[in-house]
């Protein structure tokens, strides 16, 4: 790691566990010293970057984001930052588009970059009526409707290379 003078944060929002996965991918490839957590164990934003990572359901970010926004925002507004959203593997560019646009309007302040990551889906660790609105969208794109994974270590790296 070249700059070791640069303290950053990766925080997270995670659900399943898809995007504590990313979030890790992402800070194994920044420069700097790299905390990477969920946001629910941040008690402190005293770095020089940050990086924010929410999955995406129902079009929304996960509340314990959104909280973590509204907690940091004065604090947030002036760092410098970088975020990225886990959705579906199969979704259009312009709903993709949609979902990050969603959640960087959440966000004070200028955003250096963003990015939208596939997830992965284990359908026995959703819930019901998770497991249903899975089966009601992969059935609607005539996608088989079973478990997947479709995170990509390659673009994770790839982001963390545009952060640096």
């Amino acid at each position: 790691m070249k700059n070791l003078g640069v303290n950053v944060l990766v925080a997270y929002a995670s659900k399943h566990g898809s995007t504590k996965e990313i979030a890790q991918y992402i800070g194994e490839e920044i420069e700097g010293q790299v905390d990477i957590k969920n946001v629910n164990n941040v008690n402190d934003i005293n770095y020089d970057y940050i990086v924010l990572g929410t999955p995406i359901y129902e079009q929304e970010p996960l509340p314990e984001m959104e909280d973590f926004i509204k907690k940091h925002k004065s604090r947030i507004k002036n760092k410098r930052k970088s975020v990225f959203v886990v959705t579906s593997d199969n979704e259009e560019p312009d709903k993709r588009a949609k979902n990050i646009r969603k959640f960087t309007q959440t966000i004070p302040g200028e955003i250096d970059t963003t990015s939208v990551f596939a997830g992965e889906i284990e359908l026995d660790e959703l819930n019901k009526k998770e497991q249903n609105s899975v089966k009601n969208y992969l059935n609607s794109i005539d996608q088989p409707v079973e478990s997947y994974s479709k995170i990509n270590k390659k673009m994770c790296h790839n982001f963390a290379d545009e952060i640096n």
